[in-house]
C-alpha cells in the first residue's frame, strides 16, 4: 500500500526552504582563495533591471538551512467509497499539516556542491493538528530525496525557481490520538496502516528567491498521505511508469511538455489511480496550471504506440479524462485522480500488459500521445540513492524491478554515470586558475560495486557499494572526499526503451582522516571548522565564528552537544552532515580534551596544513581545454537550472572534446 491506495489525504499550503547559497559553489571551499564578497548577497538577479551582477553569495548567504511546512491544511480525504470536501462531512478536512512550525524544522541538506540534484529533508516531524492544538497523529519523517526535477513553471517572475520536483518517504514512529471516532477518514486511515507507517508525498513548486518578496524563501507544496506497508518501496510506488521523452537530453526539459508520472491499476476495484502532481506544466508560481488541452488516460491496444504519435480512437482503449483545468482540482486532489475502468471489458481483461498512455484529443478522433509506459512495461529503480560512506564502509541499495507494475526479476547492468553530477554548481564563472574546478568520479577504484546484479522472482536485489579503505585520496583538494554517480539499467531492453534520467545512484566518499591522538587547532581542527565558518555565514554572525579559536572555546560545551547529535538531528549543525565520522570525532576530541588552563590545544600558526590543489580538474581532464567551460554568465544565477545547465555543458564537451566521462 502507499498514498495512492485508499484511505487517503490530501493537502496544500506553503513550504520554506531557508537553504544556504554560499555553499552551492565548489570554489567557496578552496579556503585561501575566499574572499569576504562570497559572503555577501548577490546583486542584479538577471531580470532586466539593469543593475550590474555580481553574484557574491547568491540569493541567501545567511541560509539556516531549515525546511518546514507552513500554513498547509487538508483539502479532501478519499475512502474507497466516497470523496469528502467539507468538514461538515468529516472534521479533518481543514485540520493543520504540522510538525514543524513551532518546534525546530528539518533541515534541507545538499549531497555536495558538485551534485545538488539529489537534496534531502532531515529532521523532519510530520503531525496533524486540529483547531484547538490537539495533535490526532504526529510521526517522523524518513530522509527522503526529491525526484523528477524538470522546469515545470513556463513564466518565471520575481526571481521564481522555476523547477518544480516530488519528495516521497515515510512517516515513522506514528503516534496516534486515543480517540478518532469524530472522524471517519482518520479512523479508516489509522486502521489501513495498522499503527503503521504512513506514505507521503508531496510536491514543490514556485519557490521565491527575491530577497524583497513578501513570500521570500517560500514555495507551494500540495501532498498526499495515506497508508504503507513493509513490502512496499518507501521513496517511490510500485506501480505503472510513465516516463517522457526529453528534449535533446536534458533532464528537466519533456519533449511534449508534459513529465513522467506514476499509475497504480486496483484490480479488485477496477480503478486505476494516477498521480499527476508533478507532471502538469504551471504558469506562475501561484500553480496556476496551463491549458494543454483536453487530456485522458487510456490504455494502447498496440505494444508500439510511442510517445509522439497521433493514433485513432479505435487504437486506444479511453480509461477517463483527467479535469485538471476544473476550479480547486488540484488543491483538493493534489493532482491524483481515481479512474473507474470497469465500464470496458477489453480493458478489464487487458489493462494488466498493456501500456498506458497520457493523451490529447486531437481532430476527427485521433489523440497525441503524450506520455506512454516505459517499454514492455519494464522498470527498475533504487529505493533511496543517496549514499555517504567513510572510507571502508559499504552501503546497502535496494532496487526494484517491475513489469506492467507487478514485481518481475531480471538482469541489470551496473557502471559509472556521472552525467548529471559535476560542475562548479551555481552562479558565474570565477577564474578558472585561482579557483579550479575538480572532476568527479576519480579515482574510479575508490568506489567498489559489482558489473551485473540479479533481481530474483520477487523483484528485489541488493546492491552493495563499498568505498575503499585507503579513501579517494583527496582528488578534488580543497574538497574532502568524492561523489559519484553509478547507474544502473535494464539489460536487454526494447530498441524504444526511454529511461528515467534520474535514475542512478549518488554517492559520496570520504577521504581518510586519522583522529589525532592530541590534535591542536592550528593543524587539525581550525582548517576544518574555518572553512565551513566560510561557507555558513549565518554561524560566524550571530552564533559562533568557527573560524575563530577563542570563539570556539568560548561556545565548547554547544558545540559537544551539537556535534554528538546523530546527523538526523535537527538541531545538529549543518556542517556535521558534510563531515567524515572521523573528522566528527576528531573535533569532539580536540573540544573534551582540555589542557591545565581549561582550553583546548591551540598548538602554533606554523603547524597549519599547506594548501592543496585538485588533482583532477575539468580545465585539465583528458580532451577538455578551459574554453570547454561555460564561461557567459548563466542566465539563472544562484539556482537548480544554472546548476544543471552547466553539468549538462560540460558532459557535452567532454564528448565533443573526445574527453574520458568516468
Amino acid at each position: 500500500m502507499s498514498y495512492l491506495d485508499w484511505p487517503r489525504l490530501h493537502f496544500k499550503g506553503r513550504f520554506q526552504a531557508d537553504t544556504s547559497t554560499v555553499n552551492n559553489d565548489v570554489r567557496h571551499y578552496k579556503s585561501d582563495a575566499f574572499e569576504p564578497q562570497f559572503q555577501a548577497m548577490m546583486v542584479g538577479h538577471g531580470q532586466g533591471q539593469g543593475q550590474a551582477q555580481r553574484t557574491n553569495g547568491y540569493w541567501n548567504p545567511e541560509g539556516s538551512g531549515a525546511w518546514r511546512l507552513v500554513h498547509c491544511r487538508i483539502t479532501s480525504a478519499v475512502l474507497a467509497s466516497k470523496t469528502i470536501t467539507s468538514a461538515r462531512a468529516d472534521p479533518v478536512v481543514g485540520m493543520r499539516i504540522a510538525g514543524s512550525d513551532d518546534r525546530v524544522a528539518g533541515k534541507l541538506v545538499d549531497l555536495d556542491p558538485q551534485q545538488q540534484a539529489v537534496s534531502q529533508i532531515w529532521g523532519l516531524r510530520v503531525a496533524l493538528e486540529d483547531d484547538r492544538n490537539v495533535r490526532l497523529f504526529d510521526g517522523h519523517y524518513d530522509v527522503g530525496t526529491f525526484s523528477n526535477l524538470w522546469k515545470r513553471q513556463q513564466i518565471p517572475a520575481n526571481f521564481d525557481q522555476t523547477l518544480a520536483a516530488a519528495f516521497q518517504s515515510q512517516v515513522n514512529h506514528v503516534q496516534w490520538s486515543e480517540d478518532l471516532s469524530h472522524s471517519e477518514a482518520l479512523s479508516a486511515l489509522r486502521a489501513a496502516c495498522n499503527d503503521g507507517p504512513l506514505s507521503i508525498c508531496f510536491n514543490t513548486f514556485g519557490f521565491d528567491r527575491e530577497p524583497s518578496a513578501p513570500d521570500y524563501t517560500t514555495g507551494v507544496v500540495a501532498g498526499t498521505i495515506g497508508p504503507a506497508t513493509p513490502a512496499e518501496p518507501k521513496h517511490f510506488v510500485l506501480g505503472r511508469q510513465l516516463v517522457a521523452p526529453l528534449r535533446d537530453g536534458n533532464p528537466t526539459a519533456p519533449l511534449h511538455g508534459v513529465y513522467s508520472f506514476t499509475c497504480v491499476v486496483h484490480a479488485g476495484a477496477r480503478v486505476l489511480s494516477a498521480d499527476m502532481g508533478n507532471c502538469l506544466p504551471i504558469l506562475h508560481a501561484d500553480g496556476t496550471l496551463q491549458d494543454v488541452g483536453e487530456l485522458s488516460l487510456a490504455v494502447a491496444k498496440r505494444h508500439d504506440v510511442a510517445a509522439g504519435d497521433r493514433v485513432g480512437g479505435r487504437e486506444l482503449a479511453m480509461i477517463g479524462t483527467i479535469p485538471y483545468q476544473r476550479p480547486l482540482w488540484y488543491e483538493r486532489t493534489a493532482g491524483v485522480i481515481d479512474l473507474p475502468y470497469g465500464h470496458d471489458g477489453w480493458l478489464s481483461e487487458n489493462i494488466g500488459g498493456h501500456p498506458v498512455l497520457l493523451v490529447r484529443a486531437a481532430p476527427a478522433d485521433t489523440y497525441d500521445v503524450l506520455v506512454r509506459e516505459t517499454a514492455d512495461g519494464l522498470y527498475v529503480r533504487a529505493d533511496s540513492h543517496v549514499c555517504r560512506l567513510n572510507p571502508g564502509q559499504a552501503a546497502e541499495v535496494t532496487l526494484y524491478g517491475t513489469r506492467f507494475g507487478t514485481p518481475h526479476g531480471m538482469a541489470l547492468s551496473l557502471s559509472a554515470d556521472n552525467s548529471l553530477i559535476g560542475g562548479a554548481g551555481t552562479g558565474a564563472t570565477l577564474n578558472p586558475e585561482r579557483w579550479p574546478v575538480p572532476d568527479v568520479g576519480v579515482p574510479a577504484s575508490a568506489l567498489s560495486y559489482p558489473a551485473t546484479l540479479e533481481l530474483g522472482p520477487d523483484g528485489k536485489g541488493k546492491l552493495e557499494l563499498s568505498a575503499s579503505e585507503s579513501g579517494p585520496g583527496c582528488p578534488r583538494g580543497y574538497l574532502d572526499g568524492q561523489v559519484y554517480g553509478v547507474g544502473y539499467r535494464i539489460q536487454n531492453t526494447p530498441s524504444n526503451y526511454i529511461e528515467n534520467p534520474w535514475n542512478f545512484v549518488s554517492c559520496l566518499l570520504w577521504d581518510a582522516w586519522a583522529v589525532p591522538d592530541e590534535p591542536t587547532w592550528y593543524r587539525d581542527i581550525g582548517p576544518i571548522l574555518s572553512q565551513y565558518g566560510n561557507l555558513y555565514p549565518i554561524m560566524s554572525r550571530h552564533l559562533v565564528d568557527l573560524g575563530d579559536y577563542d570563539s570556539v572555546v568560548k561556545h565548547r560545551q554547544s558545540l559537544i552537544f551539537c556535534f554528538e547529535l546523530p546527523v538526523s538531528d535537527p538541531n545538529s549543525m549543518p556542517v556535521s552532515r558534510d563531515l567524515s565520522d572521523n573528522k566528527r570525532q576528531g573535533i569532539l576530541r580536540w573540544l573534551k580534551n582540555v589542557g591545565p588552563d581549561g582550553l583546548p590545544a591551540k598548538g602554533t600558526p606554523e603547524d597549519r596544513p599547506k594548501a592543496s590543489a585538485p588533482s583532477h580538474t575539468l580545465a585539465g581532464a583528458a580532451g577538455v581545454s578551459p574554453q570547454a567551460r561555460p564561461q557567459e554568465r548563466p542566465p539563472d544565477p544562484g539556482g537548480m537550472l544554472d546548476y544543471l545547465n552547466e553539468v549538462l555543458k560540460q558532459q557535452r564537451g567532454r564528448l565533443t572534446k573526445g574527453g574520458d566521462e568516468s
